[in-house]
């Protein structure tokens, strides 16, 4: 019992997670280590330099682990580029509710009728997308989607290692 009730909390916890990641590559392309690579940015009107200061070192940090090596952008195998957006979504949810008519039902048996009930939703959905582009064909070879609700972190710290766990799982995919 003392490992099952662990277990299970590990679980529903793990479960909870509404972070979704999908990947896209080129089967063709070889990225088998050593290669260089260089993260290519250019901050928007409006961005959080903070933030993406946090996913270029956690870019980097993802990468060196995998055994790539940063370079200057003249020797760079592949470059790493990374778009970030956030999007107002709304959500409505109907389901139907059952109210009991006792005691205006005739007859046996339970009677109740159903009631529809619908809820709104408005949330905010956060969206990074990274690509490996081969410089010299100017060609994506290998792109990475990740989406999740906008969370509200108060601190630089959990900022950080929140933006470091997306790109942890981001990143399980990219080849080694």
């Amino acid at each position: 019992m003392r490992i099952i009730f662990p277990l299970i909390l590990m679980l529903l916890i793990s479960g909870c997670s509404s972070l979704k990641v999908a990947t896209d590559y080129d089967p063709s392309a070889d990225l088998t280590p050593p290669k260089n690579f260089t993260i290519v940015h250019k901050a928007v009107i409006g961005e959080d330099t903070s933030t993406s200061d946090r996913i270029i070192a956690a870019l980097k940090t993802e990468l060196v682990q995998k055994g790539y090596s940063e370079s200057s952008r003249e020797e760079a195998d592949f470059y790493v580029l990374f778009h970030i957006g956030v999007t107002s979504k709304t959500r409505i949810d109907t389901d139907y509710q059952h109210v009991n008519m006792y005691p205006y039902s005739y007859g046996y048996g339970y009677r109740s009728v159903a009631m529809p009930q619908t809820r709104v939703y408005n949330y905010e959905e956060a969206k990074l997308i990274v690509d490996a582009v081969v410089p010299q064909k100017n060609k994506i070879i290998w792109r990475g989607t990740a989406i999740d609700y906008l969370k509200s972190l108060e601190t630089p710290q959990e900022k950080t290692d929140y933006i470091n766990k997306v790109l942890k799982t981001l990143m399980k995919k990219f080849p080694r």
